[in-house]
Parts: structure tokens; C-alpha cells; sequence
């Protein structure tokens, strides 16, 4: 699997205790991931107000659910799978005006050394696809999850997930200018995602 930001282990005992409702290892559950939560639901929904929105969310379902984690995968994937379902959902409450077509991400500047540029320019172009693309490519090439997942994800086939993502690589070439192979795009994005957060 890819190498997520999320691949954090939780301590059974902070598990159990939060599965207790102790307040005090549910914040430590929220510390923990926070991060990786909010930078996922960003490169989803690319709206600050928007990721922080989506991650109290799943928070919020997180705790509620948590007797519910029967351990059978890592907690980490569990609660990214949660994560990346708020964002869909968020997706697709946002009004048509407000598509994120036309957002550009800032380059990055001159001193900064040409792999950040690279990134930079993989970062814009990401920005410029369509909200369905960007998390196909995201939750694929980047998070590691199969075309299933991903179209169970949006209540989408397999196919559907497949086709996605080949449109979109298809557009991120023409609009990076590379022909970007999937663990170049991961790569690239995974160091972006640890610089920008």
C-alpha cells in the first residue's frame, strides 16, 4: 500500500480507553490524526473552511462508532476511509457554483529548488480538475485504494473509478506538460504533503 501520511499505530490502551468514552484518549486520537485528516479532506474538497468541516465530521462519527472498529485492518485505514467518505460527501453538497475548475494553487518561488517546482505544478493541475477527478487520482494514486473502494466510495462501479482516473491522468499530462506514471504522482505528492503541512 501506499505510504500515507495516515500510517500512524494507536496504542491499544488509548483505543480502549477511548472506546470507554474517556475524553482525555479521544483527544489524543484527534492529535494524532489530525493532521493527515485534514490534509486528506484539503486535497479533496481544496476549501480550508471546508476540510475543517469534514474532519469534525468524521471526528465526531469516529467516536460515535468506535465500538463499531473490529480491528480486522489498521485503525489508521479505518478512520481514513472515514475521512475520505466525508469528503465525498462534502463534494457533493457543495452548490455548482462553487466548482473548483478555476482555482489555482500559488507556484512556488524562485529560491525554492526544482523538484518543490515540480510538485508545485503537479499541486496547480490537481487543482484544476474536476472535484470527482481530483479524488480518484487522490484516493488512488496517493492513498492506495483500488478502483472498488473508490467507486463503492461514490456509489459509483469499479469502471466508473477506472475511467475516472484515466481521464484524468490524461488531463494532468497535457496540463503538467509529463506524462506522470502513478508512483511519480505519489511520490511527488506524498513530499508536497509533508511540506505543506
Amino acid at each position: 500500500m501506499t505510504n500515507t501520511a495516515f500510517r500512524i499505530e494507536l496504542d491499544e490502551l488509548t483505543l480502549r480507553r477511548a472506546r470507554r468514552g474517556d475524553m482525555r484518549a479521544c483527544e489524543d486520537i484527534y492529535r494524532l490524526f489530525q493532521r493527515p485528516a485534514y490534509s486528506l479532506a484539503y486535497r479533496i474538497c481544496q476549501c480550508p473552511d471546508t476540510a475543517q468541516e469534514v474532519i469534525q465530521e468524521a471526528f465526531i462519527v469516529l467516536f460515535r462508532r468506535l465500538d463499531q472498529f473490529r480491528g480486522d485492518a489498521p485503525f489508521w485505514a479505518w478512520l481514513r476511509r472515514i475521512v475520505a467518505n466525508q469528503s465525498i460527501s462534502a463534494l457533493r453538497r457543495r452548490r455548482p457554483e462553487t466548482s473548483l475548475e478555476s482555482l489555482v494553487v500559488e507556484p512556488a518561488g524562485e529560491d525554492q529548488d526544482r523538484r518543490l517546482q515540480n510538485q508545485m505544478d503537479i499541486e496547480t493541475a490537481l487543482a484544476r480538475l474536476s472535484p470527482e477527478d481530483r479524488s480518484v487520482v487522490w484516493l488512488h494514486d496517493v492513498e492506495g485504494y483500488h478502483h472498488r473502494e473508490i467507486g463503492q466510495m461514490m456509489n459509483k462501479s469499479e469502471s466508473y473509478s477506472k475511467s475516472r482516473l484515466s481521464r484524468a491522468r490524461k488531463k494532468l499530462s497535457c496540463l503538467t506538460g509529463e506524462d506522470k506514471q502513478p508512483g511519480e504522482l505519489a511520490g511527488e505528492a506524498v513530499y508536497l504533503q509533508a511540506k505543506l503541512t
